[in-house]
């Protein structure tokens, strides 16, 4: 029930504004004449970076479409920098380190008992990953361009606070309860007045 009532949601907000739908029809479009120069610009010339790139990129900072080809190419669209630099091995391991932070996040909620714990790790678990998959389809075509950055990896202060603040949350709620170690003076004083009672 939620999921339809967010897909309606999104639908009417498509609808009601000119912008969404165009950059909708540029996405349908893609790869049109009469777009290349307008809406699908960005789109367009990421995927020429992603194409140049290879299997192992043209070489660390030597990407050609980030020099006035790309807008905002330190931001929405530094996986397709990623691609043409490093090349298709460079943004598989992107996929491989995300999958790593996935299964370690999960393997810690599995250990969690708490549902509450549990509930406020796999939200916070779901809008990261969320967020990087809508990015990474959205620079390869698999998305209309919407403006989402790309999780600790694209430029931008509150986007890699809010997701650190993210993980930071996840590590407190799924912490075990026990995992806190007493104060070594208060040990000692326990310890001492056990030993002055026996004698």
């Amino acid at each position: 029930m939620a999921g339809l009532i967010c897909v309606v949601a999104a639908l009417l907000l498509a609808a009601t504004s000119g912008n969404r739908m165009g950059r909708i029809s540029s996405w349908l479009g893609m790869g049109s004449e009469e777009d290349a120069q307008g809406v699908g610009y960005q789109a367009q010339h990421g995927a020429y970076a992603l194409a140049s790139g290879g299997w192992f990129g043209v070489g660390l900072g030597q990407s050609r479409q980030k020099w006035n080809w790309i807008p905002e190419a330190h931001n929405d669209f530094i996986f397709s920098i990623l691609g043409e630099e490093l090349g298709l091995a460079g943004t598989l391991l992107v996929l491989v380190l995300f999958a790593i932070l996935a299964i370690a996040v999960f393997k810690t909620i599995a250990r969690t008992t708490d549902t509450f714990s549990r509930i406020v790790a796999c939200s916070v678990i779901t809008w990261i990953l969320g967020q990087a998959v809508i990015n990474i389809a959205m620079v390869s075509g698999l998305l209309p361009v919407i403006g989402v950055p790309l999780p600790f990896i694209s430029y931008g202060g509150s986007a890699m606070v809010s997701s650190l603040a993210g993980v930071g949350v996840i590590l407190a709620v799924t912490r075990p309860g026990g995992a806190l170690p007493r104060p070594a003076s208060k040990n000692r004083a326990v310890n001492k007045s056990r030993v002055l009672s026996k004698t």
